[in-house]
């Protein structure tokens, strides 16, 4: 009896050392837009210089700005407010240093019998078998949904299920089918990181307040969840916390085995991020060693062949990295269901101005992933670019990706104002209308995005039939 009733002394005397801070840290509130606003007002800066020192033909300044403008409305869609506590989670930290070990001594009074083994391997919960929407989503979905009817606590076939709906772009009843299985599971780490995982695609992969919740408290019951790991990382690298980022990505990366199907993402993430940042990954995580995911379709650059390429001039540089792409799309032709593969070149082809090949990549990315969310905005963005950045009438074709795109997340900036802009084009007011006030309403109150798009629905409402 002494024994547990230390224990638990123990960890209120942790809880509290450790929550303390919090009782009289201030936070002040911070926005991530103000953040992206201030780097797109010294673009439209530089931008105005370049102009007036004659270094870009008026249409190019056009283009550029109205590009500018975009990504302002991009980032302000997907405003968020960090930092802040209510008040009335002010004396929250001490109710959680109480009530832990209390309830925590409680139920050990009830359950707990430390002298039994431990769990064998064999009565472990088997992990959820994999639903098949690729081949056949609307089947799989249909065997699904009669197995629960026939078994509702079924955690596994409602995690099958969600992952099923997610596939194939149905978000929010993939959200609704995890809250079912949390409230059937609400201690199972996998359960938790599937709903946190819906809520971020919501979101259009910003990892919200909720979905981080979700992510640590799965961490909590498992420390080992890898979806949790990476997602609170994709939280960091979107908070400015780029080091932090990279901590957990890379510790991430290092318990990964090499046929973890999150590899590759995960090592294009690290890259990504640690490039944005200038933070030399071996300068956060000296042992690091360079790996290969084991299914990776085309081969990357190492870091020493990176380093060569920066040390060549330009010219002889750029040809070096054209000539690359070129082999990765010549390897292609002998791999031509290899959709990591073709994101890759179309990405490249970006990179490299050549819009009309990257195009080309995305549609052959497309047919052997249709209806990916992620697929369709980059697709749309170099449609765009093809149109040069609306400022021309949008081509069928574009039309048609935006279409697709807002199809599967209804509610992306990008796609509800060039769709508008086609429906105005059009001579469809009600629908530009109504595509503009879902956008408007998506936009905080003060971002001067709002003010823009207010006056465009002004001018369209006023506007004789």
């Amino acid at each position: 009896m002494m024994l547990p009733l230390a224990l638990a002394l123990m960890t209120a005397l942790a809880i509290a050392a450790l929550l303390l801070p919090m009782l009289r840290r201030r936070f002040a509130p911070t926005r991530r837009f103000d953040h992206d606003l201030a780097i797109y007002k010294d673009q439209l800066a530089e931008l105005d210089r370049e102009r007036a020192a004659k270094l870009l033909s008026a249409d190019e300044a056009s283009a550029a700005r109205t590009e500018i403008e975009r990504r302002i409305l991009t980032a302000a869609a997907g405003d968020v407010v960090t930092g802040t506590s209510p008040p009335r989670r002010r004396f929250l930290p001490a109710a959680v240093a109480i009530l832990v070990p209390v309830v925590a001594l409680g139920i050990y009074f009830q359950i707990g019998h430390p002298e039994l083994p431990a769990l064998p391997a064999a009565g472990r919960p088997k992990p959820p078998p994999t639903a098949t929407p690729d081949a056949a989503p609307m089947e799989a979905i249909r065997r699904l949904r009669d197995r629960i009817e026939k078994e509702p606590r079924d955690v596994e076939a409602r995690l099958a299920l969600g992952r099923a709906q997610l596939a194939i772009g149905r978000i929010k009843e993939a959200i609704e089918t995890f809250r079912a299985a949390q409230q059937i599971a609400p201690e199972r780490a996998d359960v938790l990181t599937a709903l946190g995982e819906a809520l971020t695609f919501e979101s259009d992969g910003v990892v919200t307040q909720p979905a981080r919740e979700l992510f640590s408290a799965a961490l909590a019951r498992d420390a080992k969840t890898p979806g949790a790991r990476f997602y609170l990382g994709l939280a960091d690298a979107q908070g400015g916390d780029a080091a932090a980022a990279l901590k957990r990505w890379l510790d991430l990366e290092a318990d990964s085995p090499d046929d973890a199907p999150w590899l590759e993402t995960l090592q294009r993430e690290i890259e990504r991020v640690a490039k944005q940042a200038g933070i030399d990954p071996l300068s956060v995580r000296p042992d690091r060693k360079t790996r290969k995911p084991a299914d990776a379709g085309m081969p990357q650059p190492s870091a020493d062949d990176v380093k060569r390429l920066e040390q060549l001039p330009p010219e002889q540089r750029d040809a070096q990295i054209r000539a690359m792409v070129d082999r990765l799309a010549e390897r292609l032709k002998a791999a031509p269901e290899d959709v990591e593969g073709w994101l890759r070149l179309a990405r490249a082809r970006t990179v490299l101005g050549e819009h009309a090949q990257a195009d080309q990549a995305y549609a052959t990315a497309d047919k052997l992933r249709p209806d990916d969310a992620a697929i369709l905005a980059a697709w749309a963005e170099v449609r765009l670019r093809l149109d040069e950045g609306g400022l021309k009438a949008l081509s069928p074709e574009t039309v048609a990706v935006l279409r697709r795109l807002e199809k599967v997340r209804p509610n992306n900036g990008l796609a509800l104002f060039f769709l508008a802009q086609a429906d105005e084009a059009a001579g469809d007011r009600q629908s530009a209308i109504a595509r503009l006030r879902r956008l408007r309403d998506m936009i905080p109150p003060d971002a001067p995005a709002r003010a823009a798009i207010e006056k465009r629905l002004q001018a369209l409402e006023t506007k004789s039939p």
